[in-house]
């Protein structure tokens, strides 16, 4: 009596493996849920528009923030003045706020602190400033 290999072993089946599909399909999901929230997120920017009628020209006030000998120095339009001076020439320019052209070009040394940068910019806001150009002349 003898029993035959075949019937004591079935033959293999062929079937795929979905486990690895699955795993990857649920990190993915994951993924998605996670970065959905943020890809919503708007920021309101106010962009320019074109417009038919001929531009005015734009008021540009440039300022250059220096550092000499560790301490910081102010130029406006290339005239040496301290911080309340450039409020008071911003306050002058009474027009600034009202002129949705008007630029207020920034430029900064490397060795300035960041902290006169932002002061600068916060006082230049302040004033009425709106748009600021950093490093552009």
């Amino acid at each position: 009596m003898s029993i035959s290999y075949a019937a004591q072993h079935p033959s293999p089946t062929a079937d795929i493996n979905t486990t690895p599909l699955v795993d990857v399909m649920l990190v993915l999901l994951i993924i998605f849920m996670i970065t959905a929230p943020v890809l919503a997120h708007r920021a309101d920017v106010t962009l320019p528009q074109p417009s038919s009628k001929a531009s005015k020209p734009a008021l540009e006030v440039h300022l250059h923030l220096g550092a000499v000998g560790g301490t910081s120095q102010y130029y406006l339009d290339d005239q040496l003045t301290d911080l309340q001076g450039i409020v008071l020439a911003l306050r002058e320019h009474g027009r600034m706020a009202a002129d949705e052209q008007a630029t207020f070009i920034l430029q900064a040394d490397d060795q300035v602190p960041y902290t006169r940068l932002t002061e600068l910019v916060a006082t230049a806001h302040q004033a009425g400033v709106k748009r600021v150009v950093f490093g552009g002349l």
